[in-house]
């Protein structure tokens, strides 16, 4: 177990790691050479089969990472603490992505060594057979070139079956380097001893330090991996979190749909999220005014809520526009929402003192709407106006008092909702209008000649509104993903401003009337191609255009369906190019030409 010029340890940490096959703590112990049978150890088992194989079933890995995560800080890393001079021996078979996960959390350690599972023999331990030839690395070809392009990279591993090149590029078409590290013969038992996998181990370092060193556009390593457990565990151990790029992983998996496949699993050396940069002085006096300004606002809902309760009627909509406003249109689960008194309104407060709040904002039990500084620089950066904010901040506790109604969306129902996304689509879409139609009243009393024109009023407030959820997206690089759900939301919006846009026809005055019909008719638009996975019980979409299969957006209008490809005047890759920059005003320019082609 010593290896040249490398002292022996002062003990042993005998790290279990099984899904696959079983080990006991003995097989552990009679699996060690007989040098080592006099040194003191611990034992440590890390055992999640059965939520490793869950995500293999769910291709939803955000759980698993999560737990291996925690087992690792409680059970291994104290033993790690405890015992510095000890050497890890990892006895394993889970699946390759969390196998190279916990190598990659042990990287630090000066030793670390693997045991094998031999297929044949049924054991655990080393065997040499003198008939079989040494697992010879096959010569690794390293691009020598420098190239600082942004872009991707692919490293395929083969030691225990080969890894089809093809196969790879059909998940990362185009990357900017790609290096093979191979045997010359892969077979599931094809090591012997412990230095022929340090030799692949070691060819991995040195591609990751080529791609690090050379390529310094690489922003991520696709890393595709056909090996043997205790190989995966050593090739986590390599990976160095200050020199080396994101290295996302893969499992092997096959389906009746796409047949044999790489699928996406987890993803190491994940960049920390940046470092909030100090707000200037005008950014925290600006965010206290706006603070204020709501506070006041409050206080004109409520009077207006008194106004409003002295109608003689229970429908929140004849409350907001007048009972002689065409509302006998309106689909009946529309008046299921709530009055505004109906709401916690009445006993709401702003908190003028708390500057800082992990969700931007939040109701907090007492009643009291406490919002983030950092969130409210974001706003007022899509925002300048101080007319526009109050606006925003208007509609966005508006929408958060319909969740709080009849909705019943409160802070213990909310709990993992977002497993529902068609469900809470029609949710937020409802209390997106309801805030919209109570801006709409408000603002009638308080300037009338402000919502004279009525089309133009609400196409302001769509804009508003959108850069509102916009202000949720904005810190941070250019976005990587998205939820479905969420662009869907956006979607829906910026095709209800086309709509509003167009109005009721040339020559003619939209009326309020009008509006409502509009508004109270969810379009259905829904986009396909991105690639979707799944995490944390979520969908989202890949906003990577290199990887759009078959994009199509479609469109379900007055009763008939419209599907609009890729073409001259209405390009897909841009307009996912839009989303991932968090352009609204790109995504409407480019929704403009299916609208024409749907709305004729």
């Amino acid at each position: 177990m010593n290896e040249p010029n490398i002292p022996p340890p002062a003990g042993l940490v005998l790290l279990t790691h099984p899904e696959q096959r079983p080990v006991t703590p003995m097989e552990a112990v009679q699996a060690l050479p007989s040098s080592a049978m006099s040194l003191p150890r611990v034992s440590v088992e890390i055992d999640m089969a059965d939520i490793a194989q869950q995500a293999i079933r769910s291709r939803d890995w955000s759980t698993a990472h999560r737990t291996l995560e925690q087992l690792f800080k409680t059970r291994l890393a104290p033993q790690l603490k405890q015992h510095p001079g000890y050497r890890v021996v990892y006895l394993g078979s889970s699946s390759i992505p969390l196998t190279l996960y916990l190598g990659a959390c042990v990287h630090t350690w000066r030793q670390v060594e693997v045991i094998p599972h031999h297929h044949v023999h049924r054991t655990w331990g080393w065997h040499s057979e003198p008939s079989k030839p040494a697992a010879r690395l096959a010569t690794v070809h390293l691009p020598i070139e420098r190239d600082r392009t942004p872009g991707e990279a692919i490293i395929r591993v083969s030691t225990s079956h080969v890894v089809e090149p093809q196969m790879t590029l059909r998940v990362v078409p185009n990357p900017i380097a790609q290096i093979d590290i191979a045997l010359e013969q892969p077979s599931e038992d094809a090591f012997s001893t412990q230095e022929e996998m340090q030799a692949v181990a070691g060819a991995f370092r040195q591609a990751l330090d080529v791609l690090g060193d050379k390529f310094t556009g690489i922003q991520r390593v696709h890393l595709f991996a056909s090996v043997q457990p205790g190989m995966a565990f050593l090739l986590g151990a390599q990976i160095s979190p200050t020199m080396h790029p994101a290295i996302q992983t893969y499992q092997y998996t096959r389906s009746q749909e796409q047949g044999a496949f790489h699928a996406p699993a987890i993803l190491l050396n994940r960049p920390p999220p940046p470092e909030r940069i100090p707000l200037t002085d005008e950014a925290l006096r600006r965010a206290q005014e706006d603070r204020e300004q709501l506070a006041a606002d409050l206080e004109r809902m409520k009077g207006f809520t008194l106004t409003a309760s002295r109608i003689s009627t229970t429908s929140w909509l004849a409350q907001v526009l007048g009972a002689k406003k065409g509302l006998a249109g309106v689909a009946p689960h529309w008046m299921h929402l709530p009055t505004l008194g109906e709401t916690p309104l009445s006993q709401s407060t702003v908190d003028l003192d708390l500057r800082s709040v992990s969700d931007s904002f939040t109701f907090s039990q007492q009643g009291a709407w406490q919002i983030d500084d950092a969130w409210l620089d974001q706003l007022a950066r899509r925002l300048e106006g101080a007319p526009s904010r109050r606006r925003a901040l208007r509609l966005l506790v508006l929408h958060e008092f319909a969740h709080r109604g009849p909705q019943g969306l409160t802070r213990s129902s909310s709990r993992e909702i977002g497993r529902f996304p068609k469900v809470l689509e029609e949710i937020d879409y409802q209390a997106d209008v309801w805030a919209m139609l109570h801006e709409y009243a408000l603002t009638l009393v308080q300037n009338p000649r402000e919502v004279e024109d009525v089309r133009t009023f609400f196409m302001n407030m769509v804009l508003t509104a959108t850069n509102t959820m916009w202000a949720f997206d904005d810190s941070g690089p250019p976005l990587e993903e998205i939820q479905v759900r969420r662009l869907n939301r956006y979607l829906i919006w910026y095709w209800q401003y086309l709509l509003l846009e167009r109005g009721a026809g040339a020559g003619r005055e939209t009326s309020l009337e009008v509006v409502l019909g509009l508004l109270t008719h969810r379009p259905a638009i829904e986009l396909a191609g991105p690639n979707v996975h799944t995490h944390d019980e979520r969908v989202f979409f890949a906003l990577d255009h290199a990887h759009l299969n078959i994009p199509e957006l479609a469109i379900y209008h007055q009763g008939r369906l419209f599907r609009h490809g890729a073409r001259a005047d209405f390009s897909l890759t841009e307009l996912m190019a839009r989303v991932r920059a968090r352009d609204g005003e790109g995504i409407l320019t480019i929704l403009r030409s299916a609208f024409e082609q749907t709305v004729r």
